[in-house]
């Protein structure tokens, strides 16, 4: 199972470079192109262009570089493996483009102080304009790249390919007006333009945050997960879904689930074993199980499922609960609740522990509050 998830993921660095290394040679023809026009024409505007063309292509060598990196085995000092190289490649590419739309800005407001003469041509018109469907040519291939093979720095890339034929719209914007009214917004268009190079460095770092805090996990893949759990035979119900994340395709986590507390570990585990075998195959994650053994025909645990439903309906607040445990031998009551993120937790526990004590007066009771991570 873990070699067929090696494939997966070897595959998938396979086809990353291979979509990248398309954009390097596309992205550095079209810098060298822009880059002769924009001398010829003296419109920094192209050039601006053209210097954003070939940070694409710094930005694509980076993607290959960090899957790669990515892709290398688990070690004994990093045993979950080196996924999340890709968000720092990320990263870098963000600092990269935010530097890049810095220096173009800067350059630019030099250039609207002093202007300079510029010089198109029709064929200049001509090239601007195909490079315009190139880009959104190579934005689409990208972008659909990137969701199909989970890589952030490809999507990114996509974007961004987008936002330079928007640019490239512009240049050849400038260039109409310029030719017939004879205003010059050159040096206007390139400070746009590293505005949309900044705004695209910023929104990298937008998106990467999330992998670096520890952002809540899909939510697809979680009602996924949830679902083949839940089906699986001998399994009541399933809680405390925790997913974490290292990387791309990379996930590991855990479970709670609720078992008839007259099974015997020997009779469970074939199930959860297998259950495991296909959460790493399906969906690249591997999940670890926690049981809680419940009897639902104890009439106790009975009154207290009344009761906590009862609790939950008077208040939103409480997504749930589970694990109940009434142990009338050494009376005592364990049960979880689940609660949102907006809600005195403090006030609620106190609510819950209350009315259970107040109906079991004779029992020590622990309540449990769990968060709704995925």
């Amino acid at each position: 199972m873990v070699i067929e998830s090696n494939n997966r993921a070897t595959e998938r660095e396979k086809k990353i470079v291979r979509v990248s290394t398309i954009g390097i040679a596309a992205n550095f023809l079209l810098a060298t192109v822009k880059i002769a026009v924009g001398l010829a024409s003296g419109s920094i505007a192209i050039v601006s262009d053209a210097i954003n063309n070939l940070t694409d292509s710094a930005s694509s060598i980076i993607t290959i570089v960090g899957t790669k990196l990515a892709n290398k085995p688990p070690s004994k000092d990093h045993p979950f493996g080196y996924g999340r190289i890709e968000y720092i490649t990320s990263v870098v590419i963000g600092i990269i483009l935010l530097y890049t739309g810095v220096q173009m800005f800067i350059t630019s407001a030099k250039k609207i102080v002093h202007p300079e003469d510029i010089h198109y041509s029709t064929g200049m018109l001509i090239v601007i304009a195909a490079t315009i469907f190139v880009k959104l040519f190579l934005s689409r291939y990208t972008k659909k790249a990137g969701k199909k093979y989970n890589s952030g720095a490809l999507t990114a890339s996509g974007a961004d390919a987008r936002n330079d034929a928007l640019i490239s719209t512009m240049t050849f914007l400038s260039a109409i007006i310029y030719i017939i009214l004879g205003i010059s917004i050159d040096a206007l268009a390139s400070a746009v333009i590293s505005l949309f190079v900044v705004k695209t460095g910023i929104d990298v770092f937008v998106d990467m945050h999330g992998h670096f805090l520890g952002q809540r996990a899909d939510k697809q893949l979680s009602e996924t997960i949830y679902e083949d759990v839940r089906s699986c035979p001998h399994i009541i119900a399933a809680h405390d879904l925790i997913l974490h994340d290292y990387g791309p395709d990379r996930m590991t986590g855990s479970i709670n689930v609720e078992v008839d507390h007259s099974l015997t570990v020997g009779e469970i585990f074939p199930y959860l074993h297998k259950l495991q075998l296909h959460l790493l195959k399906e969906h690249m994650t591997y999940i670890v199980f926690g049981l809680y053994a419940v009897d639902m025909d104890h009439e106790e645990t009975k009154d207290l499922v009344e009761l906590l439903t009862s609790l939950a309906g008077e208040d939103s607040h409480i997504l749930g609960f589970h694990g109940l445990d009434v142990d009338s031998e050494i009376k005592t009551i364990y049960c979880d609740i689940t609660l949102d993120f907006d809600c005195d937790r403090e006030s609620i526990y106190r609510r819950v522990t209350n009315a259970i004590q107040k109906k079991y007066p004779d029992y020590a009771v622990f309540v449990t509050v769990d968060t709704e991570f995925a």
